[in-house]
């Protein structure tokens, strides 16, 4: 069958494309316009009450270690009282060890860096916010003070809005960059510190996101012309490689996938030290998730293949979950009965507070109870279940660190 080409209907189609794109544009700058300040997100601020309860410390306390750090809560134009995150760490870094909620954090030689991929070939199951969740909660909530990276491996790049929502617009180097090397170096800088400044800083002082970019898109095209023509050894092992560069910069990194299995899947599969598979409790969200399980064994095939030592666990996360439903119960047994092994007991629950915040770019962790402008109670349900959902992970990795202490010995 032959088509034959309409000038006119070609150059509608020029111009239905333009204006998609023109429109895609203006949307995101009214958005940005909307929700960020010079370009970038608010930090976290803190009540009073609120510095109190998140340092677990006396007022008198919070007021001798604001001074100690020059440090003025009501410097602000209304004279409120108010300390931000930044702020609230500085603090934290003067107090003794005996006032803090925990010990900071100092990764030994035998603690490897945990690399966390969270993957699920079924769109629509929250990948992007677990990741967001996580990494947000273990790098504020766990006073250990964790490192945290996220690398935003999908082309979408709904992570990257979250934490670096300008960096494709100012330059700042993706995760695609630096996988297919699409960087100079300048006079003098080292492969290790492209990559680790291509890590950017967050409004979370000790959390940094490698951001995706719509140039991504063309990754997997990427990949396949390199494999055909015989110009990388192993496909799976670029993004281990460029991990590997920075891996005494962080504890645990968290990798965003995107919902299908090309190599940058595989390339986070291959970084991964553990697997996370976020599924909602739906019938269409467990059959596709079934169904890809069916295939994981051919996954898994390649990577033991091209040399993955194997993972220190993996396990099924459920996300939007709605409480008191017969359909939802009937599929909660279901769930158990065949992977009781591997299904977190805490689940993400469904969450008005959570898609509010996350219609702002943010999750509840990215900021407190006094700037969440709707109910109160529903944001601190909301931060309670996303501790609790983030404390099941904090264990499977303490457990990984743990157990190579007492190998090391």
């Amino acid at each position: 069958m032959r088509f034959f080409m309409s000038s006119e209907k070609v150059a509608k189609t020029d111009r239905d494309f333009y204006n998609l794109s023109v429109g895609a544009t203006n949307h995101k700058e009214a958005r940005n316009r909307r929700l960020l300040s010079n370009n970038q997100k608010q930090l976290r601020n803190f009540t009073r009450n609120e510095s109190k309860d998140y340092l677990g410390v006396h007022a008198a306390t919070i007021d001798k270690y604001t001074k100690l750090a020059n440090i003025d809560p009501r410097r602000h134009d209304d004279s409120q009282w108010s300390l931000d995150l930044e702020e609230i760490y500085k603090v934290r870094d003067l107090m003794p060890q005996d006032l803090r909620k925990a010990e900071k954090f100092n990764r030994g030689s035998n603690q490897k860096l945990q690399v966390i991929a969270i993957q699920n070939q079924k769109g629509g199951v929250a990948k992007t916010a677990t990741a967001a969740t996580l990494a947000s909660c273990l790098a504020t909530e766990f006073h250990q003070e964790f490192r945290i990276g996220l690398i935003d491996m999908d082309a979408q790049a709904t992570l990257t809005t979250f934490y670096a929502t300008k960096s494709e617009a100012l330059g700042e180097l993706s995760s695609g960059d630096l996988i297919t090397g699409n960087y100079e170096l300048d006079e003098g800088e080292t492969k290790q510190q492209v990559i680790s400044n291509a890590f950017l800083p967050t409004t979370i002082p000790n959390l940094r996101i490698l951001p995706a970019a719509q140039s991504d898109r063309a990754l997997d095209n990427w990949f396949h012309e390199q494999v055909i023509n015989n110009k990388i050894e192993n496909p799976y092992s670029i993004l281990k490689n460029i991990i590997n560069e920075v891996e005494s910069e962080f504890d645990i990194i968290i990798i965003d996938t995107p919902p299908s299995l090309g190599f940058p899947t595989y390339n986070a599969y291959y970084a991964a030290t553990g697997i996370i598979y976020p599924l909602g409790v739906t019938e269409s969200d467990i059959d596709a998730t079934s169904s890809y399980f069916e295939f994981i064994q051919q996954v898994w095939a390649i990577l033991k293949k091209a040399g993955h030592p194997g993972f220190d666990f993996m396990k099924m996360l459920l996300t939007n979950f709605k409480e008191g439903s017969t359909t939802t119960t009937g599929l909660m047994t279901g769930l158990c009965d065949d992977f009781s092994d591997y299904l977190y007991s805490k689940e993400f629950k469904a969450s008005e507070a959570v898609s509010n915040c996350q219609a702002s770019m943010a999750t509840v962790f990215d900021m407190s109870k006094s700037e969440y402008d709707k109910s109160k109670s529903s944001f601190l349900k909301a931060q309670v279940n996303g501790y609790e959902v983030t404390s099941q992970v904090y264990r499977d990795i303490a457990k990984v660190w743990r157990e190579s202490s007492k190998e090391e010995k």
